[in-house]
């Protein structure tokens, strides 16, 4: 067993400890020695407590923050990448009581090692609990409070009103997430709260979240859609910046332009859009990416393209694929490409860091680089993770071995962001282009792809076939990111309540068998129209043939009607609407075409004349003008001509 080395003079019996696996990323037995409820600890040996810790490839184990630091250092807890250092630390303030400071940490310290109800906190949620906590805190001081003791639910209801005048109930809820976790965890703070800080109520419900219920469509009806227009211009000006990738590589390689040159972060930028509109990853799933996670797979004759990288959000850190476009995988290529000389700077600052590792601390105890052992073992694994990573920029927080004030980082949500509103720019918009619109837009358009409202080419490849279902994608590949296929089904439910609203209107004229009982049904005043209108949605199947609504399941014509139109105009399970009526005139013209050719037979004759009854009694029934003789005349001379 060997004695940890620590830059911090405090030293734990309890912290001599050897780990068995030489280069574990985490300090999993040091950790795990640290109590789980601090009741009963005196004020020091909470002060001393390790909150998070790393390991060097020696197998020693090292704290990075205590209980009593005045900053924690929570990126060893944190499973994304896409994060700064210094987005990644708690930094407690000192204009706040001691009492106050000490009971919030006590009460995140025991959520991190146990949670409340008996479910650990990630180091994620911990991290923006605490740092939203200091406002929380700040404002409890300027009321007179000095600890949880002295805080009544009269005190929160008014900073919760005063809240929701400028910010949505998430964010009230994020300020407010320390209270209630304090309340959980009363038996292991100093000064618990005197009495319920919610009235009984559950904290979500106290900041007005069940108040904005949006229906069906959840959270995902509140970010943007990129609008299709933007949409094809972002997508030409990506292929443009793909284009011209291999002659800024040559110029990079030759030494004309930089590394991190404009021209070369503009390819980064293409990629990193098109990866997240045609994916529907989050940005901490597409910053994830690495070298060669891609691949190609072809069941029953049907090609499907797999990426494979982290999903956080939901599972804490699970390898996931997702389905992508054949010019996705392309991009990546270009992308791994681009990130080659980064991740060969990445693996030198690595060497760099392990021969001042060996070296080990002067008499200050710091190492040649001014860092602590446990700092520089940190960032030493820190590049060892992210090594391999594709979506890569510089980071001017601190210097690496070539000590100009930089060094080679994953691109950070925000600056993903910043990033995006540039390449909108260049397109030529002055749409607010973000992250999670693209996970939006995805979703979006792939439910209403599937109701055949959208026909966007990305969607064609990542669909594949028209007529295969989730569960299909699901046999296809089982490891997938779950959460997205739930935003399809909002995104699909939304769009159906949209379809069944504009139905549900007295003057919608409709056709086909089901559309004639849905005219029927307006005769009755429904108590609640609008959650009859959202029940419907949620339950029902649409799918669209392009000149009609399909709401059969196994029955009917077994998709007959997609090449045979005149099926679906007297069919129960058809519904057709006047959006639909373009199509049937263009149908109806085709059965006037039908019906000109008379050498083929009485059979071909008869089929020509129902045709044409059921397209005519079609267009009769959503009050569309039956075709001109003149639009006739011109159908018939441009078919001539084709």
């Amino acid at each position: 067993m060997r004695t940890v080395r620590s830059g911090t003079p405090a030293t734990n019996a309890a912290e001599v400890i050897k780990l068995p696996t030489a280069r574990a990323l985490k300090a999993f037995e040091l950790l795990a020695a640290q109590p789980i409820s601090l009741v009963g600890l005196t004020p020091i040996e909470r002060g001393s407590l390790v909150v998070t810790a790393v390991v060097d490839a020696a197998g020693y184990e090292h704290p990075v923050s205590r209980f009593g630091d005045p900053v924690w250092h929570l990126a060893t807890e944190v499973e994304a990448r896409n994060r700064k250092d210094a987005e990644q630390r708690i930094v407690w303030p000192d204009d706040v009581p001691t009492a106050l400071v000490d009971d919030a940490k006590a009460a995140l310290y025991c959520a991190l090692r146990r949670g409340p109800h008996g479910r650990k906190w990630s180091g994620s949620y911990v991290l923006t609990a605490g740092q939203k906590s200091i406002l929380l805190l700040r404002h409890l001081t300027k009321l007179g409070l000095g600890s949880f003791g002295q805080v009544r639910a009269l005190h929160l209801s008014d900073h919760i009103a005063d809240l929701r005048r400028r910010l949505n109930p998430k964010s009230v809820y994020g300020r407010l997430a320390v209270v209630d976790l304090v309340w959980s965890m009363r038996a292991e703070v100093l000064h618990p709260l005197p009495e319920h800080p919610w009235a009984e109520l559950g904290l979500w419900e106290a900041c007005g979240g069940k108040e904005d219920d949006s229906g069906p469509a959840g959270r995902t009806g509140k970010t943007l859609v990129i609008p299709r227009s933007i949409q094809r211009k972002l997508f030409a000006v990506c292929e443009a910046r793909l284009e011209e990738a291999e002659d800024l590589f040559r110029a990079r390689d030759a030494g004309l332009i930089t590394v991190f040159s404009k021209q070369l972060t503009a390819v980064r930028d293409a990629v990193l859009y098109l990866l997240q509109v045609t994916s529907g990853m989050r940005n901490s799933e597409s910053t994830g990416v690495t070298n060669g996670c891609w691949r190609t797979d072809v069941r029953n004759g049907i090609t499907y393209h797999w990426v494979r990288t982290r999903e956080i959000k939901t599972t804490g850190g699970t390898d996931v694929d997702f389905l992508v476009p054949p010019e996705a995988l392309r991009a990546l290529e270009v992308l791994q490409r681009y990130a080659l000389p980064l991740q060969t700077r990445l693996a030198q600052e690595g060497r760099w860091l392990e021969g001042l590792l060996k070296q080990g601390p002067n008499a200050s105890g710091k190492l040649g680089n001014s860092m602590t052992i446990p700092e520089a073992v940190q960032r030493l694994n820190r590049v060892r993770s992210i090594g391999s990573h594709l979506v890569l920029g510089m980071s001017t927080s601190a210097s690496d071995h070539l000590g100009n004030g930089s060094r080679v980082e994953v691109l950070s949500g925000g600056a993903c962001g910043l990033q995006l509103k540039k390449l909108a720019k260049a397109a030529g918009t002055d749409w607010p282009l973000a992250n999670h619109q693209c996970r939006r837009t995805f979703a979006y358009n792939a439910a209403n792809s599937r109701l055949g409202r959208m026909g966007l080419v990305f969607l064609k490849w990542q669909l594949k076939h028209s007529s295969m279902s989730w569960t299909q994608l699901y046999a296809a590949n089982p490891h997938q990111d779950h959460a997205l296929y739930s935003e399809f089904e909002e995104e699909m439910c939304e769009a159906r309540l949209g379809l069944l609203e504009g139905w549900a209107q007295p003057d919608s004229l409709l056709t086909g068998g089901a559309g004639k009982k849905v005219m029927q049904t307006r005769a009755r005043v429904a108590r609640d129209l609008e959650q009859l209108l959202k029940q419907t949605a949620e339950t029902v199947e649409l799918r669209s043939t392009g000149h009609a609504w399909c709401i059969t399941g196994t029955r009917g014509c077994s998709g007959q009607g997609v090449y045979e139109p005149s099926l679906c105009a007297g069919c129960s399970q058809a519904i057709i609407d006047k959006e639909q009526g373009p199509a049937w005139q263009m149908i109806h013209l085709d059965n006037l075409r039908l019906a000109a050719i008379t050498d083929c037979g009485p059979a071909v004759t008869e089929k020509a004349r129902r045709a044409l009854e059921r397209s005519s009694r079609v267009l009769n029934d959503l009050g569309v003008q039956l075709p001109t003789d003149e639009q006739t005349q011109a159908y018939t001379t441009a078919l001539k001509r084709a």
